[in-house]
């Protein structure tokens, strides 16, 4: 009797035991799932806060999702800076694009619709400099400009003409950078589309709309610095003067500060975009004395590794701003984003 007691409790036991083991294992199943689930929804949470960094902050990669709605430029916002242009007809708007440590000038005109890009920063930057283009309004042409083959300007030129984000009808570079390396990856996409390529050197002219553009450096000479090598020029409207330094240092200004015809085209400039971002190594006190610029432009990216603008540069500019009345304004894209102005009859004035 005690031996079938004892097995009834002994089966009562193993029961038992076979019923905790099943409840165990689907705990375990389920610790598994919800782990599984939360591996995947943080996968998930990583993928999202990439994609949303990627399309902030990388112009590169948003410009292949363009066809998104929240991704294009409002209409009205295009609407609203045209309006800002008085007289449309006898203007030139000139943008200097926040392109971080790096350089774009753009150059339009409302009554031909045209632009002029010089320069287009690194390659993320290419997308902000064709919206740039066209901020003020529809651009029917793009006329390119590269003032030498540094990544910091050709990238962006490479990228907008190989992916076709404005309409590029040309591009004109430095005439003694034919050969350099970085030149290659433009000039192939440039080859490759079967548009004109103009070499240009100091003493040649183009017309822009009712703007004159002289170029004023390099000569067709040997040069030891590429940045020496950089085209600069003067746009000349409505009796207005503005001077593109390129990235020129010491050695090519005082070339051109020596030239008297060059020199006589430099001198008492309305704007002068400063040269190579505002390095130590350009635009010395000979320079500036000659240009005597009333509004100094300075492309430069936030914390950029190499300490620009200097110091030096800044102290010079001000240095000169107190012996004109009314000093000289100093803007820098680091501080401003893009720099917008509008020239005409009137004057120059900045757009805000």
């Amino acid at each position: 009797m005690m031996e079938n007691k004892t097995e009834n409790v002994n089966e009562e036991i193993r029961r038992i035991q076979k019923q905790q083991e099943a409840k165990n294992r689907i705990r375990r199943r389920r610790r598994r799932k919800r782990l599984a689930k939360r591996v995947l929804l943080s996968l998930l949470l990583v993928c999202v806060v990439t994609s949303a960094i990627l399309f902030l902050y990388f112009p590169l990669v948003r410009k292949d999702f363009r066809f998104l709605p929240f991704l294009k430029p409002k209409a009205q916002e295009i609407q609203n800076y045209t309006d800002r242009i008085e007289n449309p007809e006898h203007s030139l708007v000139l943008t200097f694009a926040d392109v971080g440590e790096g350089d774009s000038t753009i150059l339009y005109d409302p009554k031909r619709e045209s632009a002029l890009i010089i320069d287009g920063g690194t390659q993320p930057y290419a997308f902000h400099v064709a919206l740039c283009a066209k901020k003020f309004g529809n651009v029917r042409d793009v006329r390119l400009i590269l003032t030498h083959p540094h990544s910091d300007h050709a990238q962006g030129l490479t990228e907008i003409v190989g992916k076709k984000l404005l309409p590029v009808i040309g591009l004109y570079y430095s005439a003694p950078t034919s050969g350099e390396s970085g030149f290659a990856p433009l000039r192939m996409q440039i080859a490759a589309q079967g548009l004109p390529m103009v070499p240009l050197k100091a003493g040649d002219t183009l017309a822009f709309g009712e703007a004159v553009i002289q170029i004023i450096s390099p000569k067709n000479e040997p040069y030891e610095d590429l940045n020496n090598a950089s085209l600069a020029l003067v746009i000349e409207h409505e009796g207005h003067k503005i001077l593109v330094a390129g990235d020129m240092e010491r050695e090519a200004e005082s070339l051109l500060c020596e030239d008297e015809s060059l020199a006589q085209l430099i001198r008492d400039v309305d704007l002068l975009r400063v040269g190579h971002h505002g390095s130590n190594s350009s635009t010395s006190y000979r320079f500036l004395d000659l240009t005597y610029p009333k509004i100094a432009v300075i492309s430069v990216g936030a914390d950029n590794p190499y300490g620009h603008p200097s110091e030096n540069v800044l102290s010079r500019l001000a240095d000169l701003g107190r012996s004109r009345s009314g000093g000289i304004t100093v803007l820098r894209t680091d501080e401003e984003g893009d720099i917008s102005f509008v020239s005409d009859p009137d004057g120059i004035k900045r757009i805000k």
